[in-house]
């Protein structure tokens, strides 16, 4: 999952983004409504927390051009405009849902999993194959009826495997997928995150493997008999 944090104020962003973080998956955050129209244009996103008022303007705006995508993200409107007529013309505009500021953390991550589960935003509960499982929305893996808790970025690149299994996912796919626009990527980053999440399917009896396509990228295949 990709989320999109659309939030002028930095100290705000950031506890947004770390919320959503738990939930498994890449999280953007831009302050300013031209800023986030180019990430919209950048990238696909499935969830967009969006404070009301930018300094270039109304994000309102914003959504008017989202509602005509034929895969939009969720909008959750984050906003201290909160009064009847601010929530009306909010969810008219094109908002999924609509939470005042301030918030509380555990109502905001209850909202937030709410949107998601609608029927146009339904995904699978895990993803597997051979015996590796990865369930979805935590960074728990069942490898061989082993269970086991990835770091956030080790799980993010086995979603992606998994969900391209036996094709190759090259490099730069693969980093647009698990890392956001703004995190810093040492050269040899990715890696090391593949080396360790590659060591971790070893060692617990897993009967795929990540296959390095020198040059290329990774893919994700039936390992040979040990």
């Amino acid at each position: 999952m990709r989320s999109l944090v659309i939030e002028d104020e930095p100290q705000i962003g950031a506890y947004v983004s770390r919320l959503l973080a738990q939930l498994h998956g890449v999280v953007d955050t831009v302050g300013s409504v031209s800023d986030a129209q180019h990430a919209l244009k950048s990238f696909k996103y499935d969830l967009a927390i969006v404070d009301r008022m930018l300094p270039d303007g109304d994000a309102l705006a914003i959504f008017t051009a989202l509602g005509q995508l034929p895969e939009r993200p969720a909008i959750i409107m984050l906003t201290a405009k909160d009064s009847k007529e601010d929530v009306i013309e909010g969810l008219n505009g094109g908002a999924d849902d609509y939470l005042g500021k301030p918030f509380e953390p555990d109502e905001f991550i209850a909202r937030v999993r709410a949107v998601l589960r609608r029927p146009r935003l339904l995904v699978q509960p895990s993803l597997s194959f051979g015996n590796v499982e990865l369930h979805l929305g935590s960074n728990e893996a069942v490898v061989a009826d082993n269970k086991v808790l990835l770091r956030r970025r080790e799980a993010l690149i086995l979603g992606a495997l998994l969900t391209r299994r036996d094709r190759v996912v090259t490099r730069a796919a693969l980093i647009e997928e698990i890392y956001g626009f703004d995190d810093e990527i040492e050269s040899n980053t990715l890696e090391a995150q593949v080396s360790r999440l590659r060591k971790k399917l070893f060692e617990l009896g897993g009967n795929v493997e990540i296959r390095s396509m020198r040059g290329i990228g990774y893919m994700l295949r039936m390992a040979q008999s040990r």
